[in-house]
């Protein structure tokens, strides 16, 4: 058994992504760029893993796994001379050593794992991976005892100034001893993200074999070209992705689902057979066959039940919501807990914020909430009760009784005419 240690290099500074967040740090498709060379290492083979960090990389450390050895090069020119200088982290590993810059986020584990087979079976000391072309890329893999003793006298030789790749390899061919190129088919996992332009070329890639793998898993996409899915993103099969879906964070969607079109969820729970159209939803969840939007919002902390209908313009905050409820048009329902088989009707609003504090709302099974209603938090609606439509409900209202909060109708005969405003 070949053993295989990965050292990930993420010190480059990054100037050319002019930001002030950490070049490594930046995301593709939901995910900060270094988690790609460490999912692709472990995917490789490697259970090892060193990372390297320059001046930015506390701003990285809590994308780092927890097993994971890191190291300091700041004030170190180079990979190889930061190898040199942390050598102490080579001093008790033994087989074989992959160096993977952490900026080429589309390299996979499978290729990885191909080109570590062919250093094995060739018996190489060294091989790095190259383009189609036969372009050197920077990500290789050396036999640790090797790569040991050629950077020591590669520093005796050239003191403080920087080792390149290009000089290991001639000491490696010097000293007798065996260096290969590993090509790979696809040269666009060699990108290499130095600025804004890379990480979109990287996004782009990633985000194209993300969807792939969810149509060869029974999702179909419409336009797919149009979505947008984060890496950690599940999708059950027979479920339809519509044009301009955004699917971010741990969303995990069902099995015979439409999403979209021009829809967003973020980190949400969507059960089986949920229609979702036009709307946005954050940090909640949906049961089975309920139907949401267009043009919903449903923002965190809600639990929307089974065979539930959220029509348009429907905003719910931090809510539960019982099966078979409806809500279908124009309401908002905030910190509020609505019961089973509820009607609530056009127009009605939660009023939970005092001007200080949130309060809640309770309304409980089949109950019957009239068009433009409030319900002046906290308040209890009992099951079976109905509220009058235009009613402002400040008081429990008892179970099987109707409240109605509302002024008389009065009628002025002739009032127009007295005030001057026929237009006849």
């Amino acid at each position: 058994m070949h053993k295989l240690v990965a050292l990930i290099f993420a010190a480059g500074e990054g100037t050319g992504m002019n930001s002030s967040v950490a070049k490594y740090a930046h995301k593709i498709c939901g995910q900060a760029m270094i988690s790609y060379a460490i999912e692709s290492t472990v995917e490789a083979g490697s259970d090892n893993i060193m990372i390297i960090l320059g001046q930015n990389g506390d701003d990285i450390k809590e994308f780092l796994p927890e097993n994971a050895v890191i190291a300091d090069m700041t004030g170190t020119t180079g990979i190889w001379n930061a190898i040199l200088k942390q050598k102490h982290l080579l001093e008790d590993k033994n087989g074989t050593l992959l160096v993977l810059p952490a900026d080429y986020p589309a390299m996979t584990g499978e290729t990885l794992k191909a080109a570590f087979n062919y250093h094995i079976e060739n018996n190489n000391q060294a091989t790095v991976l190259t383009d189609p072309k036969g372009e050197l890329s920077e990500i290789c893999f050396f036999d640790i005892d090797t790569l040991n003793n050629i950077l020591i006298a590669l520093n005796k030789e050239n003191g403080e100034k920087a080792t390149a790749l290009s000089d290991i390899l001639r000491t490696v061919e010097a000293t007798g001893k065996k260096a290969g190129g590993f090509s790979i088919s696809m040269s666009e996992e060699l990108i290499k993200v130095d600025d804004r332009i890379g990480l979109d070329e990287a996004e782009q890639i990633i985000l194209k074999r993300i969807i792939r793998k969810h149509m060869e898993n029974g999702v179909t996409f419409r336009l797919p070209h149009t979505s947008f899915i984060h890496a950690k993103v599940r999708i059950g099969k027979d479920t339809e992705i519509l044009p301009g879906t955004i699917l971010e964070g741990n969303t995990v969607i069902g099995e015979r689902c439409v999403i979209g079109p021009n829809s967003r969820i973020e980190d949400g729970m969507v059960g089986n057979d949920v229609s979702f159209m036009n709307s946005v939803m954050t940090q909640s969840q949906i049961g089975d066959n309920t139907k949401v939007g267009p043009f919903a919002y449903i923002r965190p902390g809600s639990n929307i039940g089974s065979n539930i209908k959220i029509g348009d313009f429907v905003e719910i905050k931090n809510s539960t919501i019982g099966d078979n409820s409806k809500i279908p048009h124009l309401s908002y329902v905030g910190d509020a807990d609505i019961g089973r088989h509820v009607n609530v009707g056009c127009g009605a609003v939660v009023v939970n914020y005092d001007g200080k504090k949130k309060h809640r709302t309770v309304v409980g099974d089949y109950a019957f909430v009239g068009c433009n209603v409030n319900l002046v938090s906290p308040v209890t609606i009992k099951d079976n009760s109905y509220i009058a439509a235009g009613s402002t409900i400040t008081d429990e209202v008892p179970e099987y009784a109707l409240a109605i909060a509302r002024s008389r109708q009065t009628v002025i005969k002739d009032w127009v005419i007295r005030k001057g405003l026929d237009k006849k």
